[in-house]
């Protein structure tokens, strides 16, 4: 082998195998001629169908039953029973499945009224067959969902709106708003004995007692936040307690004059949940609350922390920015994660031939959209006025 010198030397050139051949100019007669004409042939008005992947996904399935029929017994008649009482009741009307072999009938029979009732009802409702008091009766569950959201109401930004003269107007009738869910909805208050005023709690003491930890600059800040949480929110619990607001909730709103925006707003949150007060004026927030996901108290290895009960997710906090919000909703998280069931509002009726009362969760259904919305307000209000804190 030879060493290579790295020299670049020019490549040999090559040569063509054959000459191009010359290009002809196109004759005259062919660019003159005419295109091919339209076929008569029509497709027939009829297409085929698409595919049948379509079909399919528009397809609605019955349920499905692997198990053997049921003779003799009284199963069927009961069950039948009970399912013609719900429909009176719920005022809906399921396919008749008397023809179907059973138990094949009643899976088709819930399936269709589970489905019925969850498209009229905002509630979800769910079905199930037991035996009770030695026959087969239909017990229907309602829950209002709640998802994973926390009903957090912010009290300060209603402080600073009151700060402000063009919307002092309005802060009051939110104020009226408060006052209403503190007394007669018991949604309770960060600065009280509640699982929020632990979580503030906790976080306060984490930053006071370490302050070499933090930078001097963050300190302060961290300090002033929880001065302001606090003295704000005494100030402004000492006006919700007031039963001022409360006792002329009407009055205001219907003497109350828009003047902007958010007046309107105001205005019109005000009168949904005066009118929510009016249609249920003894109503509270706990009262469907759900009683079996809780810890049996009894038992000497209950948890407390097993479940997330409706006061942990549903209270008035300080504020839904800054620093302090943040870590007490990551406390929050941080205890919601070790839970294994939450407690939402629900009612259960058993279709077993005697009379049914008028009891229902629209109370809570109409509560909670309306909280989101009052959150909602709060959260996006635009301030005029410089937030007031209070120096470490």
């Amino acid at each position: 082998a030879k060493d290579n010198s790295g020299a670049v030397t020019a490549a040999p050139k090559q040569k063509a195998k054959a000459a191009a051949q010359k290009r002809r100019r196109i004759p005259d007669g062919l660019a003159a001629q005419e295109r091919h004409r339209r076929s008569a042939c029509r497709p027939p008005e009829v297409s085929p169908c698409g595919a049948a992947v379509y079909g399919f996904l528009k397809t609605r399935f019955l349920p499905h039953y692997t198990g053997q029929a049921i003779a003799g017994g009284t199963e069927k008649e009961d069950f039948y029973r009970s399912l013609k009482l719900l429909c009176e009741h719920y005022k809906v009307k399921p396919v008749d499945t008397t023809a179907l072999a059973y138990p094949y009938g009643r899976e088709v029979a819930l399936h269709e009224a589970a489905r019925l009732l969850n498209e009229k009802y905002s509630q979800h409702i769910g079905l199930e067959l037991l035996e009770h008091n030695g026959s087969f009766v239909i017990q229907a569950t309602e829950t209002c969902y709640t998802g994973n959201t926390l009903f957090y109401i912010p009290v300060l930004p209603l402080h600073y709106m009151m700060q402000d003269k063009k919307y002092r107007k309005g802060a009051r009738l939110l104020l009226c708003v408060f006052s209403y869910l503190f007394h007669m909805v018991n949604i309770p208050y960060y600065t009280e004995d509640s699982f929020l005023y632990w979580q503030y709690e906790m976080v306060s003491e984490w930053v006071q007692n370490d302050p070499d930890d933090w930078e001097q600059k963050d300190y302060n800040d961290y300090v002033s936040q929880l001065r302001a949480a606090q003295h704000y929110g005494e100030t402004m619990l000492r006006r919700i307690w007031n039963t001022t607001h409360f006792d002329h909730f009407g009055e205001w709103l219907k003497a109350f004059t828009p003047c902007n925006d958010l007046d309107r707003q105001c205005q019109s949150i005000a009168h949904k949940f005066y009118q929510l007060w009016q249609d249920y004026p003894e109503t509270s927030i706990y009262e469907h609350a759900d009683t079996s996901c809780l810890p049996d108290y009894e038992n000497d290895d209950f948890d407390d922390d097993e479940c997330i009960t409706m006061e942990k997710y549903v209270g008035f906090v300080a504020d839904t920015e800054g620093w302090l919000y943040e870590n007490v909703q990551q406390s929050v998280n941080a205890y919601f994660n070790e839970s294994t069931s939450k407690q939402e509002p629900v009612l259960k009726r058993f279709f077993d031939g005697q009379p049914q009362d008028n009891d229902t969760l629209n109370f809570e259904c109409r509560l909670f959209p309306l909280l989101n919305e009052l959150c909602y307000l709060l959260n996006n209000y635009d301030y005029d006025t410089k937030r007031t804190t209070l120096p470490a």
